[in-house]
């Protein structure tokens, strides 16, 4: 006599369509570790995945349901019971080890600010998605710790920028103002340089910058390193009306469901993703990642309606060019009248190398400088001297430059600091 029971022909059909769900999940989440991507369409039917998580979120609960329809409910309890015990272990362990992943976000370096819309957390710190590391100091700079009062016979340089200033995507000291100290140290010219650069920051904060962080330190030289999108911004949330403005955090991705966040073992699983998907963000239609030419064709005449192509073509409106020739003007006035020489540079994207049409907004800066009678050097020639320009940057991962690209951006400074008597030399 067979013991068991024997399933009707509906239960064995919906359980084999669970058991092709779950094959097909399967092969879809290898598809996207793979590749990055996939996109199938059958029948009339597409499905694609751009994210693990895609394929995931339905995978669980299939396999889920396909348990429970094996071990029955009260085995299915004490399996999903061994699992959360062997869950809470792992997110015990966790928290006790605490590493990088484990935060709610593996960069927690930055703030919400009145003053800068957005700064940095003194004395934060974090591993970015390439594995690099970063370290703010107590006064909110990615620098190492600085008395406001400067050494004697040392001269100091504040150096104001973006990201590209800030050092994305690399390491301390590949950072062009970390190498810029050791250049104009080894040549003779004592000189501390300090890191100001913020991510995403434009030209409204960057006179912020140097009014409320950089002159207290008492510069005697500020470089002001611009980049495409400096333009696009030059006066603050509170001049256009905004007077209770308190500033956001564009960097803060915080959780849907908020609690989530205060998991250890949620936010490793979540910070390994995105450290994943980072890597293969060229493949998952991120098209402009991929090459320096391939970025051309979205900053390029093909996109005339993109703000960086007009302003690199300079078709950017004379109302926003008025504005940020109003704050360069600005801050020139304010860093002098503290008795601190400036020095501006223009750092290019990878897109203007070679590209006299997308260079415009180059010459029209260097115009505004020699009107206010500030020295001015254009980046863009020496990097277009290199010959191979894909080394400079970071692609296909990323758009900044790398730090080969970084040592030569902190040697032609330390050339034109030098040429232009900018500082004073040891005796």
């Amino acid at each position: 006599m067979k013991s068991g029971k024997r399933h009707s022909m509906p239960f064995n059909i919906f359980r084999s369509l669970v058991d092709v769900g779950i094959l097909i999940y399967l092969i879809l989440l290898l598809m996207v570790i793979m590749t990055g991507q996939v996109q199938i369409a059958f029948a009339g039917i597409t499905i694609k995945a751009h994210h693990l998580y895609t394929p995931i979120r339905f995978l669980i609960p299939l396999i889920a349901l396909r348990l429970l329809i094996t071990l029955r409910v009260k085995n299915f309890i004490l399996l999903l019971g061994s699992v959360l015990f062997c869950l809470l272990v792992i997110e015990a362990m966790l928290r006790i080890w605490s590493p990088p992943l484990t935060r709610p976000e593996m960069i927690q370096i930055h703030r919400a600010s009145p003053f800068f819309g957005w700064d940095l957390i003194p004395g934060a710190s974090g591993t970015g998605f390439m594995g690099e590391s970063y370290r703010i100091n107590s006064e909110g700079f990615r620098d190492i710790e600085r008395s406001v009062e400067k050494r004697p016979g040392k001269s100091r340089i504040m150096v104001i920028g973006d990201s590209f200033t800030f050092g994305a995507r690399v390491n301390g000291e590949d950072t062009y103002p970390w190498q810029l100290e050791k250049e104009l140290n080894s040549r003779g010219m004592a000189s501390e340089v300090i890191n100001c650069g913020v991510i995403g920051h434009n030209m409204w904060q960057h006179y912020e910058v140097l009014r409320r962080k950089a002159l207290p330190f008492h510069p005697d030289l500020v470089v002001l390193a611009l980049f495409v999108d400096d333009l696009s911004a030059s006066s603050s949330p509170r001049d256009d009306g905004q007077g209770d403005y308190h500033g956001k955090n564009p960097f803060r991705d915080k959780d849907l469901f908020g609690m989530l966040d205060h998991i250890y073992l949620w936010n490793l699983l979540k910070n390994a993703n995105a450290v994943y998907e980072y890597k293969y963000r060229y493949k998952r239609g991120h098209s402009f990642m991929k090459t320096i030419e391939d970025r051309k064709k979205q900053w390029g005449p093909a996109n005339p309606g993109n703000l960086n192509y007009r302003i690199m073509s300079g078709k950017i409106e004379k109302k926003r060019l008025n504005a940020f020739s109003e704050k360069l003007r600005e801050f020139v006035r304010l860093a002098h009248a503290e008795g601190a020489k400036v020095l501006v540079a223009w750092i290019p994207d990878s897109v203007q190398l070679n590209e006299p049409d997308l260079q415009v907004v180059n010459h029209t800066v260097e115009r505004m400088c020699k009107e206010t009678d500030v020295p001015f050097i254009d980046l863009t020639p020496v990097l277009e001297s290199e010959k191979d320009h894909s080394a400079l940057y970071l692609f296909p991962f990323d758009a900044h430059n790398s730090p080969k690209g970084l040592r030569l951006i902190a040697k032609t400074l330390a050339d034109q600091i030098e040429k232009r008597d900018l500082l004073l030399r040891e005796k």
